[in-house]
């Protein structure tokens, strides 16, 4: 936000509008300050916003917000658009009190020099805030960024974006430092399979002492949680997008597979072995760990994998998940239990990913489900008078998935 606006202005009163001194002080900012007083002129009341909507054929604005970076890219962008551009010229013209808000042609190409310097960031939010994207984009994301900061900064001729570039530049470089302080970053990357070590030793060529120290703490993480761990996890197999096969599976081409999955030293380390091996074009790194080949080939190792790609770069997807909760807990189902709730939203979760097909599993024994549905019976006669039976409790039935 600081490359935008510098220190944010006093926030402006809910009823009485922004006052002179606020005003002035976006004015100040330059052109996004400027843009700023035209916005919240212009959205202050039903009546200017029905005057400009009636010169922009009928295209609102966009304002920014305390919050939200993006908030501010959207609103360039938006003001970018011709007919909103000319739109904003004509208002201003018009009214009186943005006389000193108009904004000139250097104005314009101050706004289209940023929001072309934001739109990378953009690209990055949309890039990794999605369920199936993994904490193994978070390191090269990162280096996108800053390698992007550096050829604006070479690229720009206006020398107060320059400076704030190099700011820009600055903070990012500190977060990047900090994922020095967890193993987990580097080892996400390596556990990719289309990057592994050679993603590092290209974009670190010139810092080999950063590649030996991630290398030392990724082995050391491997061998002191993961490497002697007795694997017992079940073998979950991705969504296909065929659908499940109807036929039966040709027993030679099953045994095959699995040989040519299990051909190799079996004393070897299976991390060392991983990293010797030349990367490959894969498009879901969590997918793949979970094939049957992967988890029978790098029993450890694929734990250690799943347990790392699991983890999402961002925290938009969870937030999503908790706001859907919404829909879970109705008004009829308010004293619902809040062990229930939880099961029911990662059943959700566990849905859309896709990861695992629940029709070609049986999780749990047919003694194990007759006690669940004993018990369900049981809770729903207790709870007939009220007509919940949403807080029906499980405790003490062993209900495992095959393998656990």
């Amino acid at each position: 936000m600081e490359f935008l606006i510098g220190k944010r202005p006093p926030t402006t009163d809910s009823y009485r509008g922004p006052s002179d001194e606020e005003v002035e002080q976006w004015r100040k900012r330059g052109a996004i300050g400027k843009l700023h007083n035209i916005v919240v002129y212009i959205m202050w009341t039903p009546q200017r916003l029905q005057t400009f909507t009636g010169l922009s054929d009928s295209l609102r604005l966009r304002r920014d917000n305390e919050t939200r970076w993006n908030s501010w890219y959207k609103m360039v962008e938006w003001v970018l658009r011709p007919k909103v551009r000319q739109a904003i010229t004509i208002f201003c013209a018009q009214e009186p009190a943005l006389q000193g808000d108009v904004l000139t042609s250097s104005d314009w190409v101050t706004l289209a020099e940023r929001h072309k310097f934001l739109e990378p960031f953009h690209d990055a939010t949309m890039a990794n805030e999605g369920m199936g994207d993994s904490i193994s984009d978070v390191l090269p994301t990162m280096d996108y960024l800053l390698h992007h900061i550096e050829a604006a900064k070479k690229a720009t001729t206006l020398p107060h974006l320059a400076t704030m570039m190099e700011t820009a530049w600055a903070k990012l470089a500190d977060y990047y430092e900090l994922t020095e302080d967890s193993p987990v970053y580097s080892a996400a990357t390596v556990l990719h399979p289309s990057l592994k070590w050679a993603y590092m030793e290209k974009t670190w060529e010139d810092r080999n002492e950063w590649i030996e120290k991630a290398k030392a703490r990724v082995g050391e993480l491997w061998r002191e949680i993961y490497k002697s761990t007795t694997s017992s996890c079940p073998v979950f197999r991705p969504s296909s997008a065929q659908g499940p096969s109807t036929g039966r599976p040709n027993g030679y081409k099953v045994w095959m597979k699995e040989q040519k999955a299990t051909i190799f030293n079996m004393d070897d380390d299976e991390y060392e072995v991983y990293c010797r091996e030349p990367v490959l074009m894969v498009s879901d790194p969590l997918k793949w760990w979970l094939e049957p080949a992967q988890r029978r080939r790098f029993p450890n190792l694929s734990m250690m994998a799943i347990d790392i790609l699991s983890i999402a770069p961002m925290s938009t997807e969870t937030e999503r998940l908790f706001s859907k909760a919404k829909l879970t807990v109705t008004d009829q189902r308010g004293s619902m239990n809040i062990e229930t709730l939880n099961l029911l939203e990662c059943l959700r979760s566990w849905d859309r990913s896709t990861l695992i097909v629940p029709s070609e599993y049986c999780y749990v024994d047919p003694a194990t489900t007759a006690a669940i549905s004993d018990a369900y019976d049981s809770e729903r006669e207790k709870e007939s008078g009220r007509g919940d039976i949403s807080t029906m409790s499980l405790e003490g039935l062993d209900v495992t998935h095959e393998g656990g």
